[in-house]
């Protein structure tokens, strides 16, 4: 149940009180002290303003709700404003005219945007993009006129914000980095074959020297048959 709804069953319920307590100020009297019968009377009037200032509120209220709910029916309907006309005077005249295409970059297309159903979200979209396309290679032809150059150099780094003496800075200390990290893998290659030098020379000076003692060995042997021999021949 709405708010409006609400208030009108209540201002119907509360009419109906009053309407009830007006029969009842109709009605013959009992016989009641004076007293009595003079506080009932002014309890009476006061229910009776409270009711008639209830309704007056509710219906300030009321009054208020139909308001905006009219406001917002008028601003509902409010005529769209297009004056296609006014809109291109007024481009002319603030328009910057004798001035070379390089100073504004403006690119018109060459056909405007048709779609047959704008809320085709793919084909709107290809729309806008063959007319971005068309316009930047429009835009590319007469910036190539102008003599302007827009294509990055080859030793392009970074958006030319440094000067070039800091982007030579930054490039020297990549070339140093590159034969920092070289020459430690060299050495790293050095040393592997260092330790392999090494131990190859230990093997063959292992090797020279079983190779003498066996050398040492076998002259004993001929010392000692050559020394028995020659006992023999004594005997």
């Amino acid at each position: 149940m709405s708010r409006k709804t609400e208030r009108a069953a209540k201002k119907a319920s509360k009419k109906a009180e009053k309407v009830i307590i007006e029969e009842k100020e109709e009605e013959i009297p009992e016989a009641v002290p004076l007293e009595d019968n003079f506080e009932n009377e002014v309890s009476e009037e006061e229910e009776i303003e409270e009711v008639s200032g209830e309704d007056a509120e509710e219906d300030a209220e009321e009054e208020e709700e139909e308001e905006e709910e009219e406001t917002q029916k008028q601003r509902a309907i409010r005529p769209k404003i297009n004056d296609e006309a006014a809109m291109i005077r007024i481009t002319e005249e603030f328009k910057l005219k004798n001035l070379p295409w390089i100073e504004t970059m403006t690119v018109t297309s060459s056909k405007p945007v048709v779609v047959e159903d704008a809320t085709d979200d793919m084909a709107r979209e290809l729309a806008f993009y063959e007319q971005a396309l068309e316009a930047a290679k429009m835009g590319r032809e007469l910036v190539k006129k102008a003599g302007v150059e827009f294509s990055r150099p080859d030793d392009y780094f970074a958006e030319m914000v440094k000067s070039d003496e800091h982007m030579a800075k930054i490039r020297q200390k990549l070339l140093d980095q590159e034969a920092s990290i070289k020459a430690s893998e060299d050495a790293k290659r050095q040393r592997q074959l260092k330790k392999f030098g090494k131990k190859v020379q230990v093997e063959k000076q292992l090797e020279r020297q079983k190779q003498k003692s066996e050398t040492l060995e076998k002259i004993k042997l001929l010392k000692k048959s050559k020394f028995e021999h020659m006992a023999l021949e004594r005997i």
